[in-house]
């Protein structure tokens, strides 16, 4: 909700200065809806962050895989 007590008095969309002088707008938020908000970005957050580290526990794999048949190939060809 905003609360325009000035618009109508000295709002212009044809002057020049209105962008700069325009009065500010409020917006009231109630506090449930901020914590709210705040609860739902950290369980986005917290979603992203295990989506991360799966991403890279599966790189992980991948590459000590490709270390360990180096090592079996040179194990092979030095014996």
């Amino acid at each position: 909700m905003t609360i325009d007590i000035y618009k109508q008095a000295f709002y212009s969309p044809s002057s020049f200065f209105s962008s700069f002088f325009a009065p500010t707008e409020i917006y009231v938020v109630a506090k449930e809806d901020i914590e709210k908000a705040k609860h739902d970005q950290y369980h986005a957050q917290l979603k992203a962050i295990n989506e991360r580290i799966s991403y890279l526990q599966e790189q992980k794999v991948e590459v000590q895989g490709k270390i360990d048949a180096y090592h079996k190939e040179e194990g092979a060809t030095c014996a």
